[in-house]
């Protein structure tokens, strides 16, 4: 009976027996104490992470600004240079604008000068002497050009007692100019109350007199002739008609 509980024992059906080791409680301790150690370190150095990663960030989010910062300077100091660039150009195109009307000046002083000139040559040949038969006032010379205003049209009229007058001339001048507009006549008569700096001024010398002015003329007609008729004490002195 023995040798059959005792085989029965040993077999893997048999009852199983727990083996534990009692440690000493100093060896327990110092365990506990290196646990716990371990979870300190462990605690510690996870609160050290997240401390360096906060102070990561705001590291972080204090260059932000800074970077932003200088960003501003940056564009702030292109914004200077453009502006600065851009008034120099335009300083330039201001000098250049006046050198431009500096030229136009000149150009139409001489272009004035020109036809003074030509006006003059006229006058001085118009200066020859008169014809023997020739009496009273007498319409030496005439010219209608261009003027400088657009659609405007300038005369000079020269005007000259013959012989050795005794006394001043005194009348006025009026101008028919006759003009072709659309395909139909036109009449413009100086002097007109409407024009008044159109002209001619009155008549009053002892040798010869010069009358300038100019009229407009509606876009698209031409002249064709121009009456030039001098008058005095209400009656006709002289008359002469200038084709254009």
């Amino acid at each position: 009976m023995k040798w059959k509980l005792w085989v029965s024992n040993l077999s893997v059906s048999g009852p199983r027996v727990a083996v534990r080791t009692q440690l000493p409680w100093p060896l327990r301790a110092l365990i506990a104490l290196i646990a716990l150690s371990l979870a300190f370190a462990a605690g510690l150095a996870s609160s050290e992470i997240v401390r360096g990663v906060g102070r990561t960030e705001r590291a972080a989010q204090g260059a932000e600004p800074e970077r932003l910062r200088s960003q501003l300077a940056q564009a702030l100091a292109d914004r200077d240079r453009e502006a600065a660039a851009a008034v120099n150009w335009e300083n330039r195109l201001k000098v250049e604008r006046s050198a431009q009307e500096q030229v136009r000046v000149q150009v139409k002083m001489l272009e004035d000068e020109n036809a003074r000139l030509k006006g003059d040559l006229a006058f001085f040949e118009s200066l020859l002497p008169m014809p023997v038969d020739a009496k009273g006032v007498v319409i030496r010379s005439f010219r209608v050009q261009a003027d400088a205003e657009p659609s405007s049209l300038r005369y000079r009229l020269l005007v000259q007692q013959s012989g050795k007058p005794e006394r001043d001339f005194v009348g006025e001048v009026t101008l028919t100019i006759n003009l072709q507009e659309g395909g139909r006549p036109a009449v413009l008569q100086l002097p007109d109350p409407a024009m008044p700096g159109a002209g001619p001024a009155p008549l009053s010398f002892r040798h010869y007199q010069r009358l300038e002015g100019n009229f407009p003329v509606p876009a698209g007609a031409t002249v064709r002739s121009v009456l030039v008729r001098i008058r005095s004490d209400g009656e006709t002195r002289a008359q002469q008609t200038f084709t254009m």
